[in-house]
């Protein structure tokens, strides 16, 4: 059955599952707006998890096809990869932060063998068992890798800026490190239930209620930038502390309060 959950003031979310993979779902939030809903996410690219937002969307009284817009927190396949297929059905535009459109980019031109080719060369130099790095060996088809070809953004989100929907307040805070472009989304509005706190907060996997995100290397094979993720996790931690909103609603698991003590947690 679907799951769909109104969490008042124009906010409802959806559970849409991720095949094979202990995670479960990941929650689309669908925000109301003056021009139509958008969606925060939209799942994995899987028809299953497809009907499934489908079905979603029509116990919010609305359908695919009557999508505005979609804001993407970051590029992971279970959470961009049915951005596509939205936009078929609506010509809604897809957002998304400049460094993870990046990695769409050359996700989309890079061809799969030098790909596979330069990540077994990473992971057998760190260390990696080769009965994990085989795999990768014989890895040569976009096909060998679900949602290896995600659809292109056509918005760019700009950190601290307000993203245009109208008759809303959602303001774009870059938190790097799950991914280079991964952005948290504080919606600048009472919470409906006057929790204390300012705003309420989709977190994408940047502030989880009860697991700790990975952080993501990312690395282009033909730039040689030195980069610091973990440090840049750890920095964007103390920026959504410092937001204090009312609540926090990830997309996965469930949604909390008290946003700052779950970053002391994370941060220790």
């Amino acid at each position: 059955m679907t799951q769909m959950y109104d969490h008042g003031g124009g906010v409802k979310s959806i559970r849409v599952p991720i095949p094979d993979n202990p995670l479960g779902h990941t929650l689309v939030y669908v925000v109301d707006t003056d021009r139509g809903p958008v969606l925060v996410d939209t799942g994995w690219d899987d028809p299953t998890s497809w009907d499934t937002l489908a079905e979603g969307l029509a116990a919010c009284g609305t359908a695919p096809g009557e999508i505005h817009g979609v804001v993407i927190t970051h590029h992971h396949p279970d959470h961009h990869g049915l951005s596509g297929k939205v936009r078929e059905a609506s010509g809604a535009w897809i957002a998304m932060h400049a460094a993870d459109a990046a990695i769409v980019r050359r996700t989309r031109t890079t061809r799969p063998d030098r790909w596979f080719t330069y990540m077994a060369a990473k992971l057998t130099a760190a260390g990696a068992p080769e009965d994990h790095v085989a795999p990768l060996r014989t890895a040569r088809r976009p096909s060998t890798m679900p949602g290896f070809t995600p659809a292109d953004p056509d918005r760019e989100i700009v950190p601290g800026e307000l993203l245009d929907l109208p008759g809303r307040r959602l303001r774009a805070i870059w938190t790097p490190g799950h991914t280079p472009g991964h952005v948290c989304l504080h919606l600048e509005e009472d919470h409906p239930a006057q929790l204390p706190g300012h705003g309420r907060l989709f977190s994408g996997d940047h502030l989880l209620p009860g697991i700790t995100p990975h952080i993501g290397l990312y690395e282009d094979p033909d730039d040689t930038t030195v980069t610091d993720p973990l440090g840049d996790y750890l920095a964007s931690l103390e920026r959504i502390a410092a937001l204090t909103p009312a609540e926090v609603l990830p997309a996965h698991q469930h949604t909390f309060t008290d946003a700052p003590a779950r970053v002391r947690q994370l941060l220790t």
